[in-house]
């Protein structure tokens, strides 16, 4: 059984804690649990090695044992508790890396980790796996083997520093360097062997005279020599450029006290102990290393000084307590052990230090919540070839390709998000592999302020559309320019604010940038100037022969020129409004309610309902036939596209084709191009009217035709 592997582990957990994890195991083992060397070898390091919580130690059991298939559906299925679900969802949402990325971009990488997993639980079973995977490395095949030996050197092998495992990370380290440089690894571990005999002698002698003045001051201690990690001399050679025999310090002393976990009793043990070492031995005074008053991120507690040993030699000293000793050796997961019987927050605790050691390992230990809300609201985008790029919360595929470069950003059509097409307001997911798609016709627009999340982008973008308005507006002032001079006109406040108000723009950028844009066509500008010219000297005529618009309303007619039939000559009546009949026009009487009688066409507008609805008021009506043949006056207002030869036209048809007397004609050019037009003519009976209104609305340019009277 699975309980059986981490027996003595779950006789440390609370009971509930213990009852926890047998469930969990049980659950596992009823749907097929597979008891594989390489699970049971997880279990055990997380027990053992790292000291993991039961959440850690539960998920485990379900992420080892089982079939990825079979945890996810489980997963789906709410079978465990939300922590357990959030750990192992947090080791499915990890991607597989780019081997050559992870050597140029390895922090980008680990922030990943973080920020993809969710629950930092993820990344410490993660590094377990890792950590017997490396162990067998032999076992792996040459891919496999090189796969894990990269992501172990450049991010595990970190992680484990950061959180304070560093026997796991010497560890890592040992064996990294073993598989990439075999041949530096064996010169350093043949020289430690041959120098070990000279090694112990020395450091009995330097121990001994620390023994009899800690035993004189009842401090109770164990002092360990070790040696130097065959990584740590090598990282030394690169750092300082010379070889294994250059390396003086290729050992270290551990003082470790045996003091109550008390932190002022712990303190004052440990700078006790400092005071009698460096009583017998020089100590070299840019070498101290307080990390009891302000511990390692990891949560690492320990003072380090390097003192002239016996023969001048320098020895490096580290002075701990029992507790910080085993802090040091399995990290912050030891402080399980000194929680102290507290409501169970400290975990969480604990598992915050964490995340901030692996996703910070510069920040200081006590770093202000508002530089964590920082941290957490960044995200890690993969581009095609893999490279790792650090972008916000937020950020949509604009911010992307804007960070990338102002020209990749300005043409930006779009892009390929994990291989589907989105627009460039797509807002961006942590561990997103995105494709930017451009346009050589693409240019920033306005819009495109809103929908930048990055305050930088929002503003580079602002500036290039200024730069391109900037732009046009010099090419639109350069074309209008021109055309002014083509009629001996200059580029002048008066001559542009009429280009302005004819264009209907705010003011002279607008109206150049229109022009620069392609908005408003350089031809316009020519026919505007001769519209302008034209409409300043109508208005200069008109200031000296003021227009006549004659209108003759319809009341110029009289009853005496209609015959009312059934012998109602006499009744009192009205020309109606709505139709304006003339002679000529088929006409019915109607006998109104309050207004008395209205003489109506029979294609009037009205006439449909009036006669369904009121028949009995209709009566019969006609023109006297005198009438028909006399002269009256009557006034057309014309409207459409103007065209500077347009009123020649009209004065020239209604005279010469239709032979009538123009008594006022005046034509008005409106904004966008339209006119607006009324004439007053001498009509001899309603056929001619109607001809001419015809021949209007034949006409080019003219959109409509009202007689107005």
């Amino acid at each position: 059984m699975i309980i059986e592997k981490i027996d003595s582990y779950l006789k440390t957990l609370p009971t509930d804690e213990a009852a926890n994890v047998k469930k969990i195991a049980t659950i596992v083992e009823e749907h097929g649990a597979i008891e594989t060397k390489v699970a049971c070898e997880m279990l055990r390091i997380a027990a053992d090695e790292v000291n993991a919580d039961f959440i850690t130690i539960s998920a485990i059991i379900v992420y080892a044992f089982l079939p990825q298939q079979t945890a996810t559906m489980l997963v789906e299925q709410k079978v465990f508790s939300e922590e357990i679900e959030s750990v192992i969802s947090g080791m499915m949402k990890i991607p597989d890396f780019n081997l050559e990325k992870i050597k140029t971009q390895t922090e980008n990488h680990i922030k990943l980790l973080v920020t993809l997993s969710g629950d930092v639980r993820a990344i410490i079973i993660m590094l377990i796996e890792h950590l017997e995977k490396i162990r067998r490395l032999k076992e792996l095949t040459t891919e496999d083997a090189l796969k894990t030996a990269t992501e172990v050197q450049y991010i595990f092998s970190p992680v484990a520093h950061r959180i304070g495992l560093y026997k796991i990370k010497t560890e890592m380290e040992e064996i990294c360097l073993k598989y990439f440089n075999y041949d530096t690894y064996r010169h350093i571990a043949d020289k430690l062997q041959i120098k070990k005999a000279e090694r112990d002698k020395y450091i009995a002698e330097f121990i001994s005279p620390l023994r009899k003045k800690f035993e004189q001051h009842h401090l109770k201690v164990s002092i360990k020599g070790r040696p130097k990690s065959i990584a740590s001399i090598y990282n030394k050679m690169k750092n300082q450029n010379i070889g294994v025999d250059g390396i003086y310090d290729l050992f270290a002393i551990r003082v470790i006290i045996d003091s109550a976990p008390d932190p002022q009793k712990e303190k004052a043990d440990c700078w006790n102990a400092y005071s009698l070492i460096t009583e017998k031995y020089k100590p070299n005074p840019y070498r101290l290393r307080d990390w009891i008053s302000v511990p390692k991120s990891s949560g690492y507690e320990s003072l380090h000084t390097t003192v002239i040993g016996p023969g001048g030699r320098w020895v490096e000293v580290q002075i701990r307590t029992v507790r910080m000793d085993e802090i040091a050796e399995k990290g912050l997961a030891a402080h399980w052990k000194y929680k102290n019987g507290t409501d169970g927050q400290e975990g969480g605790n604990i598992f915050s230090k964490i995340r901030e050691a692996i996703e910070n390992p510069d920040i200081a230990k006590n770093i202000s919540e508002e530089k964590k809300a920082l941290y957490s609201d960044e995200i890690y985008i993969f581009t095609p070839n893999g490279d790792l790029i650090k972008m916000h919360s937020g950020d949509t595929v604009l911010d992307f390709a804007f960070s990338i470069h102002s020209d990749l950003g300005s043409k930006c059509i779009g892009a390929k998000v994990n291989n589907k097409f989105v627009s460039i307001t797509h807002v961006l997911q942590n561990g997103d592999t995105i494709k930017v798609l451009t346009s050589g016709n693409q240019k920033p627009a306005h819009e495109w302020v809103n929908i930048a999340n990055n305050q930088r982008v929002k503003n580079r973008i602002r500036r290039i559309i200024q730069s391109q308005e900037n732009r046009l507006a010099d090419v639109g002032k350069d074309i209008v320019r021109q055309k002014l001079q083509q009629f001996n006109l200059q580029l002048n406040d008066t001559n542009v604010s009429k280009l302005i108000k004819f264009f209907h723009k705010e003011n002279t950028v607008e109206l150049y940038q229109a022009v620069g844009d392609g908005k408003i066509d350089p031809q316009k500008i020519r026919s505007a100037i001769v519209q302008i010219g034209e409409e300043e000297n109508r208005l200069q005529d008109e200031k000296r022969t003021p227009i006549q618009h004659t209108t003759v309303p319809i009341g110029n007619f009289d009853k005496s020129d209609v015959l009312i039939i059934d012998n109602l000559n006499t009744l009192d009546f009205t020309y109606a409004k709505c139709c304006q009949p003339l002679p000529g026009d088929k006409i019915f009487a109607f006998v109104t309610a309050t207004k008395g009688t209205k003489i109506h066409r029979f294609d009037c507008p009205n006439a449909k309902s009036i006669l369904t609805k009121y028949p009995y008021r209709v009566v019969q009506a006609v023109w006297k036939k005198d009438i028909e043949a006399q002269v009256y006056n009557s006034v057309l207002r014309l409207s459409g596209n103007y065209d500077p030869g347009l009123g020649l036209q009209i004065n020239n048809m209604v005279i010469n084709e239709f032979k009538m007397h123009i008594r006022s004609f005046s034509i008005s050019e409106l904004p966008g191009g339209k006119f607006r037009a009324e004439l007053s003519v001498n009509i001899a009976g309603a056929n001619p009217l109607k001809s001419l209104v015809e021949r209007f609305k034949r006409m080019k340019n003219i959109d409509k035709v009202e007689v107005v009277s």
